[in-house]
């Protein structure tokens, strides 16, 4: 697979959501080039996509001719995979006249979803967009292992570029495609005022066109307390978004952004359903809603409400959302940042399907990077894939047994290491219990995503070190940064990370002490 062709013209939320399956057709073709075709307004946003290598504009205002010349353009290129994320009449004419030798489409599900809106059959199983998208990887003969938006950015430290003082600050965006799916504008008003005198935090309010009653309240409240951003640019919100936490919005293409750039978010749904497939989906998202006979009206929540009160947004009161929301921005306020740290060839010496706790050797200087990631307060979590078990070698027990052994040898000479985490499984492995394909075993983010919740860590603001293609991946999948070292069985990994289109690593180090000194220095950590 030598050039692949990604089609998903619009709309801004649903454009998001296709980075999950993007970064799975990169990491499942390594060496092919990944061309993304979308709507001019979106391309700064598509191009901060992990795993695109070319994005292509589509014009906003484009007639037949346009389509007739961009689908000679694209032929042009010699495409060997075409996939189609859109599924509308353009991308269909597209997928037929250009030439490929292979061409998938993802299942939009519309079936189920005119059930659901029509006769409130919602089913037993009623994936998400993104599980669609994945589909289409599946049937290109690509793996999955991203099931988030990531939008991968940099980040300074130490404050925000946004206000002058150093208060916590929560997003609202109270707009959406149609009235019908926003929130009472009196309740966003209602609400952000309780912000400012409960929380004592920063608002910034998020515009896609001007709203003269938002715009007034925050005249009257002042720029030290309030920032009015309007049809800002695409790439340029997602950066403001990333400082607040949480943003407070409708069933709007924000919570995509928002949870692509590891900002929590509370989703006001009205007369939409997280069972159409389009729930915001971060880790630790909340999509505020009530049970009414009526949800959901319409797909896009487009139709007029028929009832005599929009109930579906009438029962969401303010206090709900506002004590929500506090404990949404208590939670961001206490996030950890952490090294996540690869174990055989990376702390510790590798030694082929290590079982023997006897046998364990710290890697030289990983020590002394334990201790400094200790100092500067980062979290340290190893996470370990140890497919010996389902191969037959060991058992988890001797895998517990070594990790305890490291604890004890890094914590007796004030090395402190949080969690151990490791994934028993493999696709090929002899043991019944333990041959599957999981949601654990690297560069798949279980691991992380379970040491995450249970640490409070950000994933978005932390690191991976190891020394294998899956350590460099996973860094990608989480949205953090990776470093590979050149211990263990670096050095054959970097030889690996040739062309380029290649995925590489954030950075590449002699050994772990080296990654830290860099990840606790470095001002964009």
């Amino acid at each position: 697979m030598h050039k692949i062709l990604v089609i998903r013209l619009g709309a801004i939320g649903d454009v998001v959501l296709t980075s999950a399956a993007v970064l799975n057709l990169k990491l499942s073709y390594p060496g092919a080039r990944i061309y993304f075709l979308v709507r001019e307004k979106m391309a700064g946003l598509v191009k901060k996509f992990a795993g695109v290598d070319e994005v292509l504009t589509f014009p906003q205002h484009a007639g037949a001719r346009d389509l007739f010349r961009m689908g000679e353009f694209l032929d042009s290129i010699g495409f060997d995979l075409l996939v189609d994320f859109h599924g509308n009449i353009r991308s269909r004419y597209l997928m037929k006249h250009v030439h490929a030798s292979r061409k998938v489409q993802y299942p939009k599900r519309r079936f189920q979803r005119f059930a659901a809106v029509k006769w409130k059959k919602f089913g037993d199983n009623h994936p998400h967009t993104i599980d669609q998208y994945n589909k289409a990887v599946i049937k290109s003969g690509g793996k999955v292992y991203a099931r988030r938006p990531i939008i991968k950015l940099d980040y300074e430290r130490g404050g925000n570029s946004l206000f002058e003082n150093d208060r916590p600050i929560i997003a609202i965006g109270p707009q959406a495609s149609y009235p019908t799916k926003q929130w009472f504008p009196e309740r966003f008003l209602e609400l952000m005022a309780e912000i400012i005198e409960q929380l004592g935090a920063n608002i910034v309010i998020l515009l896609a066109n001007k709203d003269p009653e938002i715009e007034s309240f925050a005249e009257k409240k002042g720029l030290e307390k309030v920032r009015v951003m309007v049809d800002t640019p695409l790439e340029e919100l997602a950066g403001i978004i990333s400082q607040c936490g949480p943003l407070i919005c409708n069933d709007s293409a924000l919570s995509h952004l928002a949870s692509a750039v590891g900002t929590p978010v509370l989703a006001l749904f009205g007369p939409t359903h997280p069972v159409l497939g389009f729930s915001p989906r971060g880790l630790r998202d909340y999509v505020m809603e009530v049970d009414e006979f009526c949800r959901p009206c319409s797909l896009h929540g487009r139709r007029p409400c028929f009832r005599d009160h929009r109930y579906c947004f009438e029962r969401i009161t303010v206090t709900e959302v506002l004590d929500r929301a506090t404990m949404m921005l208590e939670s961001r306020l206490k996030e950890e940042k952490a090294i996540f740290i690869d174990r055989d060839g990376t702390l510790i010496k590798e030694k082929n399907f290590l079982h023997k706790p006897s046998e364990v050797e710290p890697e030289r200087q990983s020590i002394e990077a334990v201790k400094l990631a200790n100092r500067t307060g980062f979290k340290v979590v190893v996470v370990s894939n140890q497919s010996g078990v389902a191969r037959g070698y060991f058992g988890e027990d001797s895998v517990r047994a070594v990790n305890s052994r490291i604890l004890q040898l890094f914590s007796d000479r004030g090395a402190m290491i949080d969690d151990f985490l490791y994934c028993p499984h493999h696709p090929e492995g002899v043991i019944t219990e333990y041959k599957l394909i999981c949601e654990c075993r690297k560069p798949a983010p279980g691991m992380v995503e379970a040491a995450c919740l249970k640490h409070n860590i950000n994933p978005h603001r932390s690191f991976i070190v190891g020394d294998s293609l899956s350590d460099i991946n996973l860094a990608q999948v989480m949205g953090g940064r990776g470093i590979l070292v050149r211990t263990g069985c670096g050095h054959s990994t970097e030889e690996k990370l040739v062309g380029d289109n290649a995925m590489r690593p954030d950075l590449i180090t002699d050994n772990l002490y080296e990654a830290v000194k860099y990840i606790t220095t470095d001002s964009t950590g």
